[in-house]
């Protein structure tokens, strides 16, 4: 039952924050930003190193979001906002710094990975995007629970794990949709 109360609450926050997007926005902001990072590359494989290196950032940003969520979901206890604000940019300076330790390697396997998968632009840009819109959407949720715990309490009686697989399942449907009504190219 606990569970239920929050996968329903979980639902109703997600739907709140995604009910007022205006797509063409979405849409707009995307063009822009992927427009803006192809234009500081040099070549087409430097700008598609560059997304794919966003997506690695994100990726370790997610890790992170959901440790930090757990420990909160564990000990029963949101983080004041303000405290929770510093404590992931503090994170994310530190998986920046990783990633950027990373690069080069990194690069060596995504090279491979463009070959031996047959990505194309396409497939990068809206796999940017996605992952792109899915650390929004989890940072946007971590600060709507903190900032409303006493609705958000209800997440403290169901299952962590279950609690965070039910989000991540949400923000997949909910970016899914949301990216799929775009067009990117």
């Amino acid at each position: 039952m606990a569970q239920e109360v929050a996968n329903k609450f979980i639902e109703d926050v997600c739907n709140h924050l995604v009910r007022n997007m205006n797509i063409v926005q979405v849409e707009q902001h995307f063009k822009k930003t992927i427009a803006m990072q192809r234009e500081s590359e040099p070549s087409q494989i430097a700008f598609w190193d560059m997304l794919m290196m966003n997506m690695l950032y994100f990726t370790e940003n997610e890790q992170t979001w959901e440790q930090e969520f757990m420990k909160m979901l564990v000990k029963k206890e949101w983080l004041q906002p303000t405290v929770l604000e510093e404590e992931l940019l503090m994170h994310q300076m530190r998986v920046r710094q990783q990633v950027a330790e990373q690069m080069e390697t990194a690069k060596e396997l995504f090279h491979k990975q463009y070959e031996a998968e047959g990505l194309t632009e396409e497939d990068i840009v809206y796999d940017y995007a996605y992952s792109s819109a899915g650390h929004s959407m989890r940072m946007d949720l971590l600060a709507v629970f903190v900032s409303t715990p006493e609705q958000s309490k209800v997440l403290f009686d169901a299952d962590p794990q279950e609690t965070i697989r039910i989000i991540n399942g949400y923000i997949a449907y909910h970016i899914d949709s949301l990216i799929n009504k775009t067009t990117l190219m």
